[in-house]
């Protein structure tokens, strides 16, 4: 098909790219957004949908997309909530769009544009754009292109001026109702004002259509939502290299059952340790060297391990003790981890047959103690109740909820970890032939394990946003790896503001044998 040219004088075309006079003589409303404010104006636009690492951000009098520590697939979808447009009337959307990203290794693209759904399917969509891209040759192209979809499937594919070095162009898409035909145009050079190019045209009741044509089984009473995007693959993208501006609606109505995707993107949330009202989960695992507070003086040198259910055991020596079989390298006892009122506490307990500086000794009995060390005159000790019951060389001794204090091995403090992060991942993927919104996470727990949990389907509720649960995920760092059976992380109305960033929800969070709840956005990384 030839291409179609209609230009416009210079002056004629800032006014329609303002949203005046043109739209005035064809379209009943008019709206758009020239981002010269630099801030999000809420009644127009909704939640960013964001995938991985792509950011959409007002600045600079424009709308800019970033994306740093790029993946294979980064992207960010801003959608337009003041209006959406009839299925039976004509409306036309513009926005002039600038794009600078060079890729110089195979398989990077960056690209920004329109991206269009119904309310008849969200899984009908169209979009177009402006892109940079080196798949399938190097060096890196640039153009402008248009897919047609429909239940996710490709229909029509057009791409135009490629390898020409545009940078900053404009593109426009008008829907006509009486012939049910979309038609997209672009402008490679918005400086000397639009000079539309025609790109394709697509009927969407299965003709008229110049370049495809589909059925999206649409009625009167559908209407179509729009979104401007930014997207990249394993490309970094810094401020100022590709944005959007001057964004012009013409023909737009109310709003009346759209759609309204899932939003997307990559959390990271972290305990603050400095905060003391929360509950902590500590891991006490480690070696502690030191000497005894006691007129004996015994050196000691003790490893402590901690399971996932927050059981301990102690292995080590000490001078002077020597197990019933003459054995210096000693297991005493054990003990557990739990969260007592808020806090995690010690509940250690054992026996011991053996010898004491040659002397015959028993021993018997129970500790417990937060698992936290308190300050006593400059020197942090652990305090706690100790009951217990021993024979030394034939003398008894005894004690009963006996209040201790012990001071602490030189590196407890480091031992004593509690720091705990958890990564979220919430994306769009083919599950069985259907794009579903599925979640995955990774828990980096305080004992320096890391825990995958598999990945699942969710939903998102526009009032009580998502609801998630993640059990039973592998342990990734022993070799070989294990299922984790006890330890859990639940995220309870997570809901997402303007940026994507949680805005309320509450987290449950339970391993090593301890557990607590918080709100969630106390959890977010700085």
């Amino acid at each position: 098909m030839n291409a179609i040219i209609l230009r416009v004088p210079r002056t004629l075309a800032w006014l329609c790219s303002a949203g005046w006079l043109c739209a005035a003589a064809t379209f009943g409303a008019t709206d758009g957004d020239d981002f010269n404010d630099n801030s999000k104006n809420a009644a127009k636009w909704g939640k960013d949908s964001t995938v991985r690492r792509g950011v959409l951000t007002e600045r600079n009098q424009r709308l800019e997309y970033t994306c740093s520590n790029p993946t294979f697939e980064d992207e960010s979808l801003r959608p337009w909530v003041l209006t959406r447009f009839p299925y039976n009337a004509d409306w036309e959307l513009r926005v002039n769009v600038f794009n600078t990203v060079e890729a110089f290794l195979a398989e990077q693209v960056a690209s920004a544009g329109f991206k269009i759904l119904t309310t008849g399917s969200p899984s009908n969509s169209l979009f177009a754009e402006l892109y940079s891209s080196s798949l399938g040759s190097l060096p890196s192209r640039t153009g402008f292109d248009t897919e047609l979809e429909t239940d996710h499937e490709t229909v029509a594919v057009v791409d135009r001026e490629g390898g020409n070095g545009v940078t900053n162009g404009a593109v426009r898409i008008a829907f006509t109702s009486v012939s049910k035909v979309i038609t997209i145009y672009y402008d490679t050079n918005i400086s000397d004002g639009f000079q539309w190019v025609q790109q394709a045209s697509f009927g969407l009741t299965g003709a008229g259509g110049a370049d495809g044509n589909t059925q999206w089984g649409l009625n009167d009473t559908h209407q179509f939502a729009v979104f401007l995007y930014g997207y990249s693959s394993l490309i970094p993208v810094t401020s100022g290299r590709m944005h959007l501006d001057n964004f012009v609606a013409e023909g737009g109505v109310t709003p009346s059952g759209g759609p309204s995707p899932d939003p997307l993107g990559n959390f990271d949330f972290s305990f603050p340790t400095n905060n003391p009202f929360l509950t902590r989960i500590v891991s006490l695992t480690g070696n502690y060297q030191g000497v005894t507070p006691t007129s004996h003086a015994r050196n000691y040198n003790i490893d402590v391990a901690q399971d996932e259910s927050g059981k301990l055991a102690f292995m080590g020596n000490m001078d002077g003790i020597q197990d019933k079989n003459g054995n210096t390298e000693i297991s005493a006892g054990g003990g557990t981890v739990k969260t007592v009122n808020g806090k995690p506490t010690l509940q250690i307990g054992g026996a011991f047959t053996g010898t004491r500086d040659g002397a015959a000794t028993t021993f018997n009995g129970k500790a417990t103690a937060p698992a936290e060390l308190v300050d006593f005159g400059g020197q942090p000790r652990v305090s706690g109740t100790a009951t217990y019951r021993s024979k030394v060389g034939g003398v008894p001794f005894s004690g009963k909820n006996l209040p201790v204090q012990i001071l602490s091995p030189p590196g407890s403090a480091a031992n004593l970890k509690q720091d705990w992060s958890l990564h979220l991942d919430i994306s769009r993927k083919l599950v069985k032939g259907k794009e579903r919104t599925v979640a995955a996470a990774q828990l980096a727990l305080p004992n320096g394990d890391t825990i995958a949990f598999p990945e699942k389907a969710v939903r998102y509720s526009a009032t009580k946003g998502y609801s998630l649960s993640f059990k039973r995920g592998t342990n990734i760092t022993i070799n070989p790896m294990k299922i984790d059976r006890k330890s859990s992380i639940s995220i309870k109305r997570m809901t997402l503001g303007p940026e994507s960033q949680p805005t309320g929800g509450t987290i449950v969070y339970q391993f090593l044998g301890q557990k607590g709840t918080a709100n969630l956005p106390d959890f977010l990384a700085p």
